[in-house]
């Protein structure tokens, strides 16, 4: 055999036992960061604060901060994110839409953080006739908006209504441009310190407003290990929330640019469900958040907000809830 013929032959056995190889370095190739994409609300914030703590520093995992929900939306149909914080509202709406979600982690349940903002020279709501209410044009605000106008019975032709991103709300309630505004917290807690008066909120329609954290079902098959830990860590930040809010106000006032001693209150409209509550919640045997999501499914039904029908309780799982913490 010549050399050009052995070396032809040893360059093939190296190249095949390359290959035979191939598989196994690519199933130990550490995947992209998991994405997960969340604005300012009081309920998103104790995530925000584990990693501003440090604690996701070894994980596989990108928090990114959105100016909007409107904007978490966006970058989750377009796939520049794998998860997202979002209303139970808004996470049914893209599931109708065909994005195939999984939600694994109740954050909160509001009792009074979404409310209706009032300018203070309006002496009362029957004013607002002719009048403009400024909103974020999603799913909850629309709840809020169609639950805040037959409180008063008033009609939608009664009034004008303007599409704000929740990033425009406090600018725009400066300048004047709008006689009403429907928001959250924080927002609502620096307009309210201008003399605006709070006129309705979700402590009137119970167990409507959820907010959660969703994950595509590529996300759920591929991250299964780092969104338990994510879970894992979230819980832990509850806990030291709960424990030492003191030192959570002052790490939550920096991000939320507030006073540390207003943080607290931002929370009075929240309810935080620990981690047996979550496991709880969203087990297929819970009938309480099954109950309020098929009402909210009814209600955007009968609105018009949602064009397509689907099994809601399917889409519900506890299964990244850490089970040591049950």
């Amino acid at each position: 055999m010549d050399k050009k013929s052995s070396f032809n032959r040893r360059t093939l056995l190296q190249a095949a036992g390359i290959l035979t190889l191939l598989p196994w370095l690519s199933s130990c190739t550490k995947p992209p960061p998991l994405k997960v994409s969340g604005h300012k609300w009081p309920g998103y914030e104790i995530l925000f604060m584990a990693r501003d703590l440090g604690w996701f520093a070894q994980e596989n995992l990108e928090l990114i901060d959105a100016p909007s929900a409107s904007s978490t939306i966006e970058a989750l149909r377009t796939g520049q994110v794998q998860g997202a914080m979002l209303s139970l509202g808004e996470a049914i709406l893209l599931c109708s839409e065909g994005v195939n979600l999984k939600i694994i982690l109740l954050f909160d349940i509001s009792i009074g953080a979404d409310m209706v903002l009032l300018r203070p020279e309006i002496s009362g709501v029957e004013q607002l006739r002719g009048k403009t209410i400024g909103y974020e044009n999603t799913a909850t605000s629309e709840l809020m908006l169609h639950e805040f106008l037959q409180y008063y019975q008033l009609e939608k032709t009664d009034v004008n209504i303007v599409n704000l991103t929740l990033d425009k709300h406090e600018q725009a309630w400066r300048n004047q441009e709008l006689d009403a505004l429907i928001t959250v917290e924080p927002v609502a807690n620096k307009i309210t310190k201008t003399g605006a008066r709070v006129v309705f909120g979700s402590r009137q329609i119970p167990d409507m407003i959820f907010d959660v954290l969703v994950v595509t079902q590529q996300a759920a098959n591929q991250y299964q290990d780092t969104l338990e830990q994510m879970l894992r860590i979230y819980f832990r930040a509850l806990h030291h929330f709960r424990t030492n809010p003191m030192d959570a106000s002052y790490r939550l006032a920096k991000r939320l640019d507030m006073k540390a001693e207003d943080i607290v209150q931002l929370y009075y409209g929240l309810l935080l469900p620990d981690a047996l509550a979550n496991y709880a919640y969203l087990s297929e045997r819970d009938v309480r958040l099954m109950s309020a999501t098929k009402k909210l499914v009814s209600f955007m039904q009968e609105t018009g907000v949602l064009k397509n029908d689907f099994r809601v309780e399917a889409k519900f799982t506890n299964q990244f809830i850490p089970r040591e913490l049950l």
